[in-house]
């Protein structure tokens, strides 16, 4: 395979991100090697030099993988993303495949497992850490790429504010509800869950990674609330 012109490296963790980068320039499969700390800054180099592949992690400074994707693929929309994460988990591999990525790998592979899967992601095929089953992604795909998918907005809300910490009659006055709807909304969140607990909830969101799943405008709208 000759060499792709270019990939761009999103990663927070620079000691990851530089080894990553350094294998890459040492495997020569791509002419540039461009790196990126946070989503922001990797908008701003993927407009500007439009990589051929993004590497992209889901969980980024200032927001998440799957927030970051909508917009590099407005800036750079001949890009191939493949997103390589700490997290092996359907529920994300589903919406990321949902979002347009073209790959879905863990950390935890091998560098020439990574450099496998991306050979192929370039060829146009959809790749998955070969932990993972495309089956049980597809089902989660065919029935809705998140489970929080179809919950209200205020609903929403109270979750990311449960899973802040905040207390209910704190949640109630950032919400500018009564304590009764905010006991409520929990009621219906508990029922979703499957959960009858708040410790069991925090649990459940931190087993399936619920937290980077409530959409960014929903938690941009509490920010600096809670």
């Amino acid at each position: 395979m000759q060499p792709a012109e270019s990939i761009l490296l999103v990663d927070d963790h620079a000691l990851l991100r530089e080894s990553l980068a350094a294998a890459f320039r040492d495997a020569e499969m791509f002419s540039e090697v461009f790196e990126a700390q946070d989503g922001a800054e990797a908008v701003r180099v993927a407009e500007v030099l439009q990589p051929t592949l993004i590497l992209l992690d889901v969980a980024l400074p200032d927001g998440s993988g799957f927030e970051v994707l909508s917009r590099l693929k407005s800036v750079a929309p001949a890009a191939v993303v493949v997103f390589l994460t700490m997290h092996r988990l359907d529920a994300y591999a589903a919406k990321a495949f949902s979002l347009g990525a073209a790959g879905y790998l863990s950390k935890s592979l091998a560098f020439d497992e990574v450099t496998r899967a991306l050979a192929g992601a370039l060829e146009g095929q959809r790749v998955l850490d070969p932990k993972m089953s495309f089956d049980e992604v597809g089902q989660l795909l065919s029935a809705g790429s998140s489970p929080l998918d179809g919950w209200p907005q205020r609903q929403l809300e109270v979750f990311h504010c449960l899973l802040a910490g905040e207390s209910t009659a704190s949640i109630a006055a950032v919400l500018e509800v009564s304590e009764k709807t905010v006991e409520s909304y929990r009621s219906r969140i508990f029922k979703a869950l499957g959960v009858t607990s708040t410790p069991e909830m925090h649990v459940q969101a931190r087993t399936e990674g619920l937290d980077l799943l409530i959409p960014g405008e929903v938690k941009g709208r509490l920010t600096g609330l809670v």
